[in-house]
């Protein structure tokens, strides 16, 4: 089975007046929760050996402070991928298979995208509204295992090895 990973950027600045989206920064809960939850899967033993992400500033922002974490360069390990900004399941699923392999690898991007997916490969698409928004909060990882690495991935090919969310660290 291979392991993937699935993050959403951790919570973002929405101070900026007349700020894009793509450029909106970490705000300091964020900078927080990253830091924590880089440390987290490192000590859990869930170490990304390769990381795709969305270029945004908040994502390229979660990865720096996650690395500081961990004390680990994740940086180093990162592909940036415009498809992923605010990217569809779709986006993803061609992300992974253009990256070759998909063990220990880290998808780090946004919502509602991150959720659409992570609700596919477990087989559960279908839950909306407010509960929906509640299932993937920013910085939140979803370690999964997947059972079939055929391309495309299939619905209901993973189910859930590991999940953390920032509020439930300490530090």
């Amino acid at each position: 089975m291979a392991r993937l990973i699935l993050m959403r950027h951790a919570k973002s600045d929405w101070s900026g007046a007349g700020m894009d989206d793509f450029s909106r920064p970490l705000n300091k809960r964020g900078i927080r929760d990253a830091r924590n939850m880089g440390r987290w899967l490192v000590t859990s033993g869930f170490e990304p050996r390769g990381i795709l992400s969305s270029p945004s500033r908040r994502t390229r922002e979660t990865l720096n402070m996650m690395a500081e974490g961990a004390g680990v360069d994740l940086v180093a390990r990162a592909v940036w991928i415009e498809a992923l900004y605010l990217g569809s399941p779709d986006d993803m699923q061609q992300a992974l298979r253009t990256q070759g392999a998909i063990d220990d690898t880290m998808v780090l991007a946004h919502n509602p995208g991150m959720e659409d997916f992570l609700a596919y490969l477990l087989g559960t698409r279908g839950h909306q509204g407010a509960a929906h928004a509640k299932a993937f909060p920013t910085a939140a990882v979803y370690v999964l295992k997947i059972s079939d690495k055929d391309w495309p991935l299939a619905a209901g090919s993973a189910s859930v090895e590991a999940h953390q969310r920032p509020k439930e660290l300490t530090g």
